[in-house]
């Protein structure tokens, strides 16, 4: 039972944090809203590629220091606030750095960790589960570009970035509490 709630965890997670390869769908509104060139709103993407790494090579580190559980809750924190703040964003920079690194960094940490994780619960399974969470990942960029599509056809920027990041909060801190340690599992 802990491997398959583990597992439904770790793609619930795995399909929102792909969601950020949805990024492309608000450089044009973004570009709008500060009155920028789009490859000035584009290179946020950038940015959060950047700190998906940083937070992909930091998410082993923290797990040893704090529990898997409460580092992939971080990563709903971060990607949830990411979102939020830059919904309010005011200019250029706190966009950079909201959705850039903040955004990137909460979806580094949930990422490898909650990937790797998953796949030691299965040793006999090892790539039939690393399919599954990888596809779980790319999905959710396919899964994004309608959702906030239409989120950005129903409302203004502000509010499908404010929405985005409810979501993305929700969704993987319930992925957070179904997440065992596979290191601490018999």
């Amino acid at each position: 039972m802990v491997k398959i709630k583990t597992l439904i965890g770790s793609l619930l997670v795995l399909l929102i944090l792909g969601s950020v390869y949805s990024w492309s769908l608000f450089n044009t509104p973004l570009a709008t809203k500060y009155n920028m060139d789009l490859s000035i709103i584009a290179f946020t993407f950038g940015i959060m590629t950047l700190f998906i790494a940083v937070g992909s090579s930091t998410s082993g580190f923290l797990k040893l220091r704090f529990g898997i559980q409460n580092v992939v809750a971080l990563s709903a924190v971060c990607t949830g606030a990411g979102l939020l703040i830059a919904s309010f964003a005011p200019n250029l920079v706190v966009l950079y750095l909201s959705a850039g690194v903040l955004l990137g960094f909460g979806d580094g940490l949930g990422y490898m960790l909650v990937l790797t994780n998953c796949v030691k619960f299965f040793p006999k399974t090892k790539g039939l589960v690393s399919a599954l969470c990888i596809g779980a990942y790319g999905l959710g960029s396919l899964l994004f570009k309608f959702i906030d599509s239409h989120l950005l056809a129903t409302y203004n920027v502000e509010t499908a970035l404010l929405t985005w990041g409810a979501i993305c909060a929700i969704v993987v801190t319930i992925g957070s509490i179904l997440i065992m340690d596979a290191m601490k599992q018999a």
